[in-house]
């Protein structure tokens, strides 16, 4: 954040401040871009707290709020129930900024001079990133907006998310193409074109496959996937020995430490790696492992998509299934990658 902050400053002294107050000192220019890149932000963030305003009204919740160079992203909980929702959450944040360049706009009227030209620039920034939000981009607001309206038109979200997801790539596709050319025909300026249509493309092809795990594991629990929990090392165990028998021999990527049934900690291959293999012979299972308390574990009644965001939010392949502090199995990302295999081949069933 920080440093995206210092680029937007630095881009506003150095490239928009020279023209709009040419007369103005470096130190000056400096100060306004600091003071300009700080109402930018602000901006950004009143945007993205009117979706997390409306989300809040249908009982979502809102964990975090992301800024970036291109805007910001609001990180909402729980699924669309209606179009209606959809629209309104979606279309909140376009016509927020929208208002503020009014505003600011209103400002710039009433304050004439080297202010007010800055003041007008701030408010031409929120009418465009209002209006790009509005391109039926997903997944942009105006593509959620588009599958608001299409979701109610065909009742169905998977459809409705499948053509505003193929929209908002041609859309992404459109704008590198413009960057492209501009960029051929002597305009640096058109790489930004580029580097937000592949911003776009990657978001619209993540949304929808995002929208496809949801669907097709709905009611699909750690218990149904889960494998049988293979032996844990002992503490005492040699890693030599280990990396023989359980990573060579067998392909293990995760070794549980424990005993009696007991999680005690964990390794990877990874944390092997990171030793010279000249001192595997001399260490133990319990020296490198991570301790059971950070320890990332589920329940057999856990949503498996909700065990499937712990892994990709940390990174990690596996993770025990513990009930009643005894280790019942384990899950891997392998397993649930197999589970939505079987069900988009065979078709999602009940239970």
């Amino acid at each position: 954040m920080a440093r995206v902050f210092a680029l937007v400053t630095w881009n506003l002294q150095g490239s928009v401040l020279p023209d709009l107050v040419p007369g103005w000192s470096p130190a000056a220019r400096w100060a306004a871009g600091v003071v300009s890149a700080l109402v930018f932000f602000i901006s950004v963030l009143l945007h993205e707290l009117s979706h997390a305003f409306v989300a809040l009204h249908y009982k979502m919740s809102v964990p975090s709020i992301t800024l970036f160079i291109f805007g910001g992203v609001s990180n909402i909980e729980g699924e669309m129930r209606t179009p209606g929702q959809e629209f309104r959450i979606a279309v909140v944040g376009p016509l927020t900024s929208l208002a503020l360049g009014l505003l600011l706009g209103g400002v710039w009227l009433a304050m004439p001079g080297d202010i007010g030209r800055i003041i007008m620039y701030l408010a031409a920034v929120n009418i465009i990133l209002g209006v790009f939000n509005l391109v039926p981009g997903f997944p942009l607001d105006g593509g959620r907006v588009l599958r608001a309206i299409i979701w109610a038109s065909s009742g169905d979200i998977t459809k409705s998310t499948r053509v505003a997801s193929r929209v908002g790539t041609a859309v992404a596709w459109g704008m590198i193409a413009l960057g492209v050319y501009s960029a051929l025909m002597g305009n640096l300026g058109g790489l930004w074109y580029v580097l937000i249509g592949l911003f776009l493309k990657t978001a619209s092809d993540n949304a929808y496959g995002q929208m496809v795990l949801e669907r097709a594991l709905e009611g699909v629990f750690v218990r149904d996937v889960m494998r049988e929990a293979p032996a844990p090392v002992e503490p005492q165990s040699n890693l030599k020995r280990v990396v023989e028998d359980r990573v060579i021999g067998r392909g293990e990527r995760s070794i549980f430490v424990g005993g009696e049934g007991r999680v005690l900690g964990l390794f990877t291959i990874a944390d092997l790696a990171a030793i010279p293999v000249d001192q595997l012979p001399s260490m133990t299972a319990g020296e490198i492992m991570i301790p059971a308390e950070r320890v990332v574990t589920v329940q057999p009644g856990t949503p498996l998509l909700e065990a499937t965001r712990a892994m990709t939010e940390r990174d990690i392949h596996q993770v025990p299934v513990v009930e009643d502090g005894r280790m019942v199995g384990v899950l891997s990302r392998g397993d649930v990658l197999q589970q939505l295999e079987v069900r988009q081949r065979f078709g999602r069933s009940d239970g």
